[in-house]
């Protein structure tokens, strides 16, 4: 309620003594209804946060809520592509051994092992039982410097008439007799005459040197013969796989070591 005097106040003093008189007037619940301050919305009252102490200890916190429900959708997303994948993968695998299978038709797997391996083990059997035959020419200038000595007995012959002077003779013929005379001998030419050679003659030259060297290596006694035998000892179990009666070249059997 209002006193008479209230008009002449201004509206702040009005509003002020409302207030006033609605919180004097709090067990008259009409009129607080009827006031201004009864026709506002009140406000709920906030509940208290309860605080951490020896007896009430503090709650825990809440969960973040969605982490793991999104973890849990990408794992189930990579699985699913993961098998769709796989299940194509092996849909085209086998598609390509059917249609191989199909290409090969009628073909004889085990007639083409046979041959196949025993092709090759026979192959290098004849390798490591073969030869390297060829000729290698050699023409080359090789040079030569040395002493060659000479001692020996020959026969030599003059070009020319050679007079001998002062030579001492003995003729005995008829009533001539001269014992160990001197006189001057001429030999004509072309006179053979046995001499005796002892000296050394220096040789300096180049020689040239032209021929043709034959050659035949047996493989088998190369560093390729230990290779030749691993690729048979390789293939050798294929081989007796599939023939176990082979012969070798031959005619031994490949399978006795087996």
């Amino acid at each position: 309620m209002t006193m008479p005097d209230d008009d002449k106040k201004n509206p702040g003093d009005r509003f002020r003594n409302i207030l006033s008189a609605a919180g004097s007037k709090k067990e008259n619940v009409p009129e607080a209804q009827n006031s201004p301050i009864g026709k506002l919305p009140r406000l709920k009252p906030k509940p208290e946060t309860p605080t951490a102490n020896a007896e009430n200890p503090a709650p825990p916190p809440a969960p973040q809520a969605g982490r793991g429900n999104k973890t849990e959708h990408y794992l189930r997303a990579f699985w699913t592509v993961a098998s769709i994948i796989s299940l194509l993968f092996n849909v085209i695998l086998v598609g390509g051994a059917i249609f191989a299978l199909r290409g090969i038709g009628g073909l004889n797997i085990m007639g083409l092992g046979t041959g196949l391996l025993g092709g090759l083990y026979s192959n290098f059997e004849r390798m490591d039982a073969s030869h390297i035959k060829t000729t290698i020419p050699i023409q080359k200038d090789i040079p030569v410097s040395l002493n060659v000595c000479i001692k020996t007995g020959t026969n030599v012959v003059i070009n020319q008439d050679t007079t001998i002077p002062n030579a001492r003779v003995t003729v005995q013929t008829g009533g001539l007799n001269i014992q160990n005379a001197s006189t001057a001998i001429i030999l004509p030419a072309n006179t053979n005459l046995p001499v005796n050679l002892d000296l050394c003659v220096p040789v300096d030259t180049t020689v040239t040197v032209s021929m043709n060297v034959n050659v035949d290596i047996p493989l088998a006694a190369t560093d390729l013969h230990p290779a030749i035998v691993g690729l048979e000892k390789t293939i050798q179990p294929l081989y007796c796989l599939v023939n176990p009666s082979a012969l070798s070249i031959n005619g031994s059997p490949v399978c006795s070591s087996q």
